[in-house]
């Protein structure tokens, strides 16, 4: 539900109309994110910059073009990777971040689609395959397929939250899923070394339970030096299932546990808006509310 994208600044500065729609297409909420060449963020801004200046925008659009620049940097913006000192063309370097790291596509000022390049200024006419990413996708209730659902999101986290009032550590229905997740994590390319698990007390479920299920269940399970926190929280403040990141946050309708009973309802994996997925991850990092200290395993 997350792709990734590079994307020439020449190409969306030619117009303001380009200009606009770069702002609008390639946000982590709309599902497209956007590699950062060069690699460094803060070159990457300072690149864009360049190019906006270049417009010649009066100084109060340029300034908001400059903010918008650094607010994708902050939640859409991938690290690239270091660049050959002999490739000195956008696209030479972009030809080889893609062939590293296998981005859906290069976004640019030509058009060669075997190869997975695009105009932008024809996008409207001929846009790359699964241009059109769904908000809201159903799948199966078990582990493989809810970690595929978002799995280029874990691959590119640097931490992850997980957010699920009735997780058990003890229960495979609850610990398979979790594993699989954290496995996507930590085979990143960050890659993420980090999960905090938030869950309440349900159904005579104790802090010794949670506490022996980490110790017993998951942390024979985890990659060497990956760190699992779990935090206890009132059950009357957490509803729904949520995995966040720092780029992408995602409910999960049904259940982020496994039902593999015949019948079972699939579940509805939903990419949320930048505004709630800040909201819960603010709402889930204030440790006022926690209920006593963490639990943390890590695994060796």
């Amino acid at each position: 539900m997350i792709r990734e994208y590079a994307v020439d600044p020449d190409a969306y500065t030619r117009n303001l109309d380009a200009l606009q729609r770069f702002f609008t297409d390639f946000r982590a909420e709309k599902g497209r994110v956007v590699t950062a060449i060069p690699n460094l963020p803060r070159n990457w801004v300072r690149a864009q910059q360049d190019s906006i200046r270049a417009m010649q925008l009066p100084p109060v659009q340029r300034r908001k073009c400059f903010d918008k620049v650094s607010e994708l940097a902050s939640s859409s913006l991938m690290p690239g990777i270091q660049i050959p000192a002999n490739l000195n063309l956008w696209i030479e370097q972009a030809r080889h971040v893609k062939g590293e790291l296998g981005t859906e596509a290069i976004i640019t000022c030509n058009a060669d689609e075997p190869n997975g390049e695009f105009n932008y200024a024809e996008l409207m006419f001929n846009e790359p395959q699964n241009w059109n990413i769904d908000q809201t996708i159903s799948v199966p209730r078990n582990a493989q397929s809810l970690a595929d659902a978002i799995s280029v999101s874990l691959s590119l986290a640097e931490v992850a939250m997980f957010i699920d009032p009735y997780f058990h550590p003890s229960d495979d229905r609850y610990r398979l899923p979790f594993i699989e997740f954290v496995n996507r994590l930590s085979a990143g390319r960050r890659p993420c070394r980090r999960a905090l698990v938030y869950t309440a007390i349900h159904e005579g479920k104790t802090r010794s339970d949670l506490q022996r299920g980490l110790t017993e269940h998951v942390q024979p399970l985890l990659p060497a030096g990956f760190e699992v926190e779990l935090s206890l929280w009132p059950p009357n403040l957490m509803h729904d299932r949520f995995v966040l990141t720092k780029q992408a946050g995602y409910s999960f309708g049904h259940g982020l546990d496994e039902a593999t009973y015949q019948g079972a309802i699939d579940v509805n994996v939903n990419r949320v808006a930048e505004t709630a997925r800040q909201s819960e991850y603010r709402k889930f990092s204030n440790t006022a509310v926690r209920q006593g200290d963490p639990i943390i395993v890590v695994g060796s």
